[in-house]
């Protein structure tokens, strides 16, 4: 029986890893851009490059640029995690 469990743990774990590791890549700069056109905001260069942000400080540097151009903070959030 502890070996059935362990089994099925492991089965269960070699589903579900890959998924939530993939999700965040799913999402996209055009997914940002995407929302903040939603928003009413004008989509130009400063969002474009703000939204292309990438890298372990992509989601920081995507918010700054956004709010550095007047963009809401709740806005500039919920765009910069669907980049």
């Amino acid at each position: 029986m502890k070996r059935a469990l362990a089994a099925a743990g492991l089965t269960a774990a070699a589903v579900v890893v890959p998924l939530m590791t993939a999700a965040p890549a799913q999402a996209s700069a055009a997914d940002c851009r995407n929302y903040l056109a939603s928003r009413g905001y004008v989509v130009g260069p400063k969002v474009t490059a703000a939204c292309a942000q990438t890298g372990l400080t992509g989601y920081q540097a995507c918010v700054q640029r956004l709010l550095n151009i007047d963009v809401r903070s709740e806005h500039a959030l919920i765009a910069c995690n669907k980049r």
